[in-house]
């Protein structure tokens, strides 16, 4: 039996015309996953906060300059000698730049200015902010990362971009969308 044998097939038409036809609903956006901050992002902020730190230090020091000459040992008046702080001052300044750190990254911007400014941000690994202590913990942490810069290159070979600090605090450095 062929098609001609069964006699005129019909094809019903659109009830609708094609205008009036509904489109495919679009796919609502998925929920994005976040960015985690990599290791050269987060050099640059470093950087960025570095010079925001001495330059207030040195806009310090200029209103007090008798205070500050005290902190270093008297220079043999070489250009190649380079001042050697007392580790009072040394420690004085780590325990500075960890408050610095941890204060900003524990307030509501939940970053340093220079990770504000490109737009990172620190959280806790459920995305939270991290809470004072968390940040004094994670910034304590960050000295052992400065040895030899190890700790701080995990980041760069880490899924979650973590460096060891990161990892000891239980934190994760995001980039905002």
């Amino acid at each position: 039996m062929n098609v001609g044998q069964i006699g005129p097939v019909y094809v019903p038409q659109s009830t609708l015309p094609p205008e009036v036809i509904p489109a495919i609903p679009q796919l609502t956006a998925l929920p994005l996953r976040p960015g985690f901050a990599g290791f050269w992002l987060r050099a640059i902020a470093c950087i960025i906060d570095t010079i925001l730190i001495v330059t207030i230090f040195i806009l310090v020091a200029s209103f007090f300059p008798s205070t500050f000459e005290k902190l270093l040992p008297p220079s043999s008046g070489s250009l190649m000698d380079m001042p050697r702080p007392a580790p009072l001052v040394i420690a004085l300044l780590a325990a500075l730049g960890c408050l610095y750190y941890s204060v900003f990254e524990a307030s509501s911007w939940q970053a340093t200015p220079g990770k504000r400014i490109l737009r990172l941000y620190v959280t806790d690994l459920n995305g939270q902010r991290v809470t004072f202590g968390r940040a004094v913990i994670r910034n304590l942490a960050r000295q052992i990362s400065g040895i030899l810069f190890i700790g701080y290159l995990l980041a760069a070979f880490t899924e979650k971009k973590q460096a060891l600090h990161d990892f000891i605090a239980g934190c994760l450095v995001l980039r905002r969308p």
